[in-house]
């Protein structure tokens, strides 16, 4: 009988782990042609000088940032550098891994004191008719408590998990509105 009862604890429990969210396969990096956009980037750094790549995804007059679950502060949605992977394409995967959101990767915008660069990121989903805080998929939430749509120039370095991200992120937002 003993046998029986932990054999069915053992099923219960696999069972749970059987039904928790796991991240679905990524989708393919979606970029623009990088040489045919305007010569804005000749300053792209070179490869041995980043080290992380994120998006700055731009909806109405605002900017889509997620609340880190560690810090409770607001960061982009960003990945580390990687050898196998165009600094574009590490964008592109930071922002399918913390917002679920498949996006376009456009031009470089500039980069961070912590070498982080950033790219004007577009998504095609109805990002506009979304509330300004939100939950992000199930299986993001490890990472990130939610997504938040705001101002770049109604935060303050306190609101950031990176507070030197801030000047940089508002560069990049006045780009997109040139």
């Amino acid at each position: 009988m003993s046998f029986f009862l932990h054999l069915s604890a053992i099923l219960a429990v696999l069972t749970l782990f059987a039904c928790s969210p796991s991240e679905p396969l990524p989708p393919e990096c979606r970029t623009v042609n990088m040489q045919d956009l305007p010569p804005n980037n000749v300053n792209f750094p070179l490869d041995s000088e980043f080290n992380a790549a994120a998006c700055v995804i731009k909806t109405q007059e605002q900017v889509l940032l997620i609340k880190n679950k560690y810090s409770d502060k607001l960061d982009l949605p960003k990945e580390k550098r990687t050898n196998t992977l165009s600094a574009a394409c590490i964008a592109h995967r930071g922002a399918w891994t913390q917002t679920g959101f498949n996006v376009e990767v456009n031009e470089y915008l500039g980069v961070t004191n912590e070498g982080v660069l950033l790219f004007n990121c577009k998504v095609d989903a109805g990002l506009d008719t979304l509330s300004n805080s939100f939950s992000p998929p199930e299986w993001v939430k490890q990472h990130v408590l939610s997504l938040e749509k705001v101002s770049p120039f109604l935060l303050d370095h306190d609101a950031m998990h990176n507070a030197d991200d801030l000047i940089p992120l508002r560069d990049g937002y006045t780009k997109l509105n040139k």
